[in-house]
């Protein structure tokens, strides 16, 4: 997933990048983080729709060392397309890298190449999703739709400003027997469950895996907002996030997403009544 910085806002503000109040995927998390090629893993994703319709989901798996997606070639579950329905969908899918990355593995012993996009549309935005759906994701690709796969960004920006959302990650394929595992987030059994029409709000968690320097949290909301997009966390360590609740609206939802800084990741969210 690729998440921006926020700027630093004044006191007692929230920052505008917390706030999803458009069509977004807000995160995915592949089980396990770290695959053998060829090995089925399972893709869980969260999204928001505020408009509470129908979307449509097209997820694929791309590992491009210069000539093209490997999966292209068939031989893997690379497509997935999924019917979405609700506020805040949340999906799981199974999918696979190529098994021709195996040789090279022989030498490379990790390789963090494999990209998995997922684009999230809503009915009759993205023409190459009809195109995709009912395609066996283990088949071969056409060459027209390799050409499109490979290189997203060619069409993805000529799509429509609203509507439309898409979102990349890492996935790492070994050989191992013993691969990364994704970080876990707990809810503090005293946070609210009720929130206070405009007022301020804490959410406590506490995090733990394998993290890097880079490991942090991620807060975002459905209506009114946290103080910061980003905080840096310490595995084993309890972390409590800042927000406010909108001034009118009878439900806020929030995700809390920790990155670990080695693919892996973990997302908490929750229904919060407003009162």
């Amino acid at each position: 997933m690729l998440f921006l910085l926020t700027a630093l806002m004044g006191c007692g503000e929230t920052s505008p990048d917390t706030l999803i109040d458009e069509l977004r995927v807000v995160a995915s998390v592949a089980t396990p983080p770290e695959v053998k090629p060829g090995e089925p893993f399972s893709l869980s994703s969260y999204a928001a729709n505020p408009d509470d319709g129908n979307a449509q989901a097209l997820t694929w798996v791309c590992t491009n060392l210069g000539d093209g997606c490997l999966e292209a070639q068939g031989g893997s579950l690379s497509l997935n397309v999924t019917q979405l329905d609700g506020l805040a969908p949340q999906w799981e899918r199974t999918l696979s890298v190529s098994p021709i990355l195996q040789p090279v593995l022989a030498e490379a012993e990790t390789l963090t190449a494999t990209q998995l996009w997922t684009v999230v549309c809503t009915p009759n935005t993205c023409p190459i999703i009809d195109s995709v759906d009912g395609l066996d994701g283990m088949s071969a690709w056409s060459d027209d739709l390799a050409d499109q796969l490979a290189n997203p960004l060619d069409w993805i920006t000529d799509l429509p400003m609203e509507g439309v959302s898409a979102a990349y990650q890492l996935i790492t394929t070994s050989l191992s027997d013993q691969p990364h595992e994704n970080p876990t987030i707990e809810a503090d059994p005293d946070n609210p469950s009720e929130l206070d029409l405009g007022s301020p709000f804490e959410l406590t968690f506490t995090v733990d895996g394998e993290f890097t320097d880079q490991a942090q949290l991620y807060a975002y909301a459905s209506a009114g907002g946290f103080m910061t997009l980003n905080t840096f966390v310490e595995a084993g360590e309890t972390v409590t996030i800042e927000g406010t609740a909108p001034e009118k609206g009878d439900s806020l939802r929030v995700w809390a997403v920790i990155v670990d800084g080695s693919g892996g990741v973990a997302v908490f969210t929750s229904l919060f009544s407003l009162e």
